[in-house]
């Protein structure tokens, strides 16, 4: 079993009449008036300017301090023709603002260029070596975007030495600010802006609004892009630019982001704010996790179609190599956590080779995967520091933790819930000692659980795409703004599944009572629970949100999973006592649990004479082992094949004598089991759980021999073949059935070759991969579980008589 991420805290009662009133006032539908009054919008106006964003909600620009000083400085510097740079970011807010910047200006008929510093030699924010570069370069005036309010060093020195800097920044404000010609951001401390979470990329918009003296609407992509990306609220100002820039996203003549949409399947007439978050705003963020991220800027404002496609391609390029690194080293900083074996309340990970612009993203991975606050740095022997990032969850500051302690680091910056940091690698374990005894003096430990809000229930057997259409009215979705979380009634879940190209996404499926069937589908789970509940998806809890499913012009309705559960206890998880022959005693042992059907587990590698000699039905799940067994059974010993038969005949004694390919289809036999006793022997020839899985070096190793070797005869060369590549060769057989279903091998007469040139596959999504997966977990339950785990979890899938 295992609990929920979250507390799930159903929705509180609402005064009836009051949401009658509103109702009528707004003519909105009641369960979103609902989810409105519960989220704070409680008055006729609240409601329908939420429902309907309007440019006329846009707060004026020249609220935002500094900016009528910064609008002034601007133009000054375009009529004397001073060159001006727009100083921006690596990131998709970065990117964005300095587009929209460096567009406005364009149009106003200035002398612009525009810098975005590396990652990796720059750092984030105003650099003082760039900056000095800039100022020998005639640099006139610099206006920096999505940054420059923590700049003090690099924007003094501009000033001091006669190069005004203009800040556009919405980052949090430090005590001390740079003396910057003019700071226009949302939150400053002497302003009165009256909304105060605008990203940069919405700042750069206000300032492009103000300079423009108009609203510039063919920007509103940008800023939409740059306001989602950043993760800021999706409620006020914020809600009226994606609303009307996703509208922008849909009709854009951008060429870049045309070929931005290619790249990335993106059908360009339903892009939404999560098509963003997922899809867009990844692309342009891999640019500078990977490179520099310039380029994303010449994506978002050349007119050369050629250039477009070609930066586009890079992009979607340099992203799929993102993915990978960050699944290679979050498997890695995993197996450092399992083998600090649970000892610590914060992850402190060190590696090498680690490449620095994706730990940001493994230290999020490793904290949903255990709950805990965590830190993955890269190791440079060369210079003996270690350099990453942190992050962490809502009980612990991981500013606090870190800030007061900034003699044990090189460099240190960030807020609660993130930051970046640099350390000596021989100070490793002092960092750890810090962080441990934060987290005792933040109480972590006595932490509550994070609360998961519900809108309310939702009745499955009868809603339908309509009430989602209702729902939708709420989007755009984010921060601030969620999707409405349900749990959900009127249905029975008949089957879970694997997905994904990595089989580590859940797929339910569900019935509803009016006998309709849906799917419930959860992204991102862990093989152990993934095991568990395909042991027993019924018992499987969940809340979620309600989805369209497009499938070959098809629309139906889907369950997207945010958090799950499995009440029933599930036991026959992998033991570190795998059971052998030796192993095997007489009597067998039997459960001492009452239930109507005897269990014996009589498990064995190998099957004896003797074993088969006993009364009763014998039963097996493959034919070619049925064959080869029934010569030596009794005469007239009743025998059946499963899952086929199952439920089809009556037993005082059934002999389960070969263990199944899927677990399910034991399942199956045991929800319609009429026996007195049951004996498990479950052989099984190849113990696959033991072989394993190939690793990728594996199969290059093979893929290359068989490249270099034409013709191979297996039946005549087979074992010397598996013996010179160190691999079992039950496993090399494996590895030729997947290349030979992607053909990457062809077989012919008998004899095996090697076809070269073939594109890039991902063998692990090959039906041949997914099939030994499922016989591994299977093998993994029934074959090395203890013995009363396993007797345990047979009478759980038994019906009672």
């Amino acid at each position: 079993m295992f609990s929920a991420q979250n507390q799930w805290k159903v929705a509180q009662k609402i005064d009836e009449t009051k949401v009658e009133e509103l109702v009528q006032a707004t003519q909105a539908p009641k369960l979103v008036v609902e989810i409105l009054i519960r989220r704070g919008y409680e008055t006729a106006e609240k409601i329908t300017q939420f429902l309907k964003p309007n440019l006329s909600q846009l707060n004026d620009p020249f609220l935002l301090h500094d900016m009528q000083k910064a609008c002034e400085r601007i133009k000054k510097a375009i009529t004397s023709e001073e060159k001006i740079v727009v100083y921006g970011d690596y990131d998709a807010d970065g990117l964005t603002s300095t587009s929209i910047m460096y567009e406005a200006l364009l149009q106003l008929g200035a002398d612009v260029r525009y810098y975005i510093p590396d990652r990796f030699t720059d750092g984030y924010g105003p650099n003082l070596k760039v900056y000095q570069r800039l100022i020998s370069e005639g640099t006139g005036l610099i206006v920096t975007v999505d940054n420059g309010v923590s700049g003090n060093e690099a924007v003094n020195y501009a000033q001091q030495h006669g190069v005004d800097v203009v800040i556009t920044d919405h980052h949090e404000m430090p005590a001390e600010l740079p003396h910057a010609y003019a700071i226009v951001h949302p939150r400053h401390p002497e302003g009165q802006y009256p909304f105060a979470e605008l990203s940069g990329a919405g700042v750069a918009f206000k300032t492009a609004s103000a300079l423009l003296e108009e609203v510039p609407q063919e920007m509103l992509d940008l800023a939409a892009i740059g306001t989602v990306a950043d993760i800021v609220s999706l409620t006020g100002e914020n809600r009226v630019l994606v609303s009307f820039g996703l509208k922008v996203l849909q009709n854009t003549e951008r060429v870049g982001l045309l070929a931005l949409y290619q790249q990335a399947h993106v059908d360009q007439q339903k892009i939404s704010a999560e098509t963003i978050g997922f899809a867009l705003a990844p692309r342009l963020n891999a640019l500078g996790r990977m490179e520099n991220g310039a380029p994303g800027v010449e994506l978002l404002t050349t007119f050369d179609d050629q250039r477009a496609a070609e930066i586009a391609v890079h992009v979607q390029e340099l992203n799929s190599k993102r993915q990978e690194l960050v699944n290679q080293i979050t498997t890695e900083a995993l197996a450092q956590v399992q083998e600090q074996a649970n000892q610590h309340p914060v992850n402190l990970l060190v590696g090498q080779g680690w490449h620095e612009g994706v730990l940001g993203i493994v230290a999020s991975r490793v904290v949903e995967a255990t709950g805990k606050p965590t830190l993955v740095l890269n190791a440079d022997s060369e210079t003996g520091q270690a350099k990453g990032s942190g992050r962490s969850v809502a009980a612990f500051d991981l500013f606090a933790a870190l800030d007061g302690h900034r003699d044990q680091l090189v460099a240190f910056g960030g807020h609660q819930m993130a930051c970046g940091l640099t350390i000596m690698i021989a100070k490793q374990e002092a960092v750890q000692q810090v962080l441990d005894q934060a987290a005792q003096q933040q109480h972590l430990a006595d932490a509550k659980q994070p609360e998961l809000q519900l809108a309310g229930t939702v009745d499955l057997a009868t809603f339908a795409l309509a009430d989602l259409e209702q729902i939708e009215v709420l989007a755009p979705f984010g921060q601030d703004n969620s999707q409405p979380l349900f749990n959900f009634t009127g249905y029975q879940i008949q089957d879970a599944k694997p997905m994904g190209k990595e089989n580590n996404h859940l797929r339910l499926t569900l019935k509803t009572t009016t006998n309709q069937q849906l799917s419930a589908v959860y992204f991102g789970i862990d093989a152990d629970k993934l095991g568990q509940i395909m042991q027993a998806p019924t018992k499987v809890e969940f809340v979620g949100y309600v989805d369209k499913n497009e499938w070959q012009n098809q629309v139906s309705l889907q369950i997207k999973i945010s958090d799950l559960k499995l009440e029933a206890p599930v036991t026959a998880a992998a033991s570190q006592e795998p059971l052998g022959e030796s192993q095997i005693k007489e009597p067998p042992v039997t459960t001492s649990v009452p239930v109507t059907v005897e269990i014996f587990d009589q498990r064995s590698k190998k099957l004896t004479v003797k074993m088969l000699q006993q009364k009763g039905t014998y039963a097996f799940f493959s034919e070619k082992i049925k064959q080869q067994v029934q010569r030596y059974l009794p005469a007239n010993t009743p025998v059946v094949l499963l899952p086929q038969q199952a439920g089809q005949f009556q037993a005082a004694d059934l002999y389960v004598v070969d263990c199944p390919a899927d677990l399910r289809d034991l399942q199956k036999v045991l929800q319609n089991l009429t026996v007195q006793r049951l004996h498990l022997l479950l052989y099984q020839k190849n113990d696959l759980f033991e072989i394993g899985l190939p690793s990728r070096q594996q199969f290059g190793n093979l893929y290359r021999f068989v490249l270099a070797h034409p013709k191979l005869n297996l039946r005549q060369v087979g074992t010397q073949m598996a013996t010179r590549l160190k691999l079992p060769k039950e496993l090399m057989i494996f590895m030729l059935q997947v290349f030979f279903e992607v053909g990457f091998v062809k077989i012919e007469n008998g004899l095996v070759t090697g076809v070269p040139g073939t594109k890039q596959v991902n063998l692990k999504e090959t039906s041949s991969y997914h099939s030994r997966r499922l016989q591994i977990r299977t093998q993994e339950i029934l074959l090395h579980s203890k013995s009363t785990d396993l007797i345990k979890w047979v009478n759980e899938q038994i019906k009672p008589v």
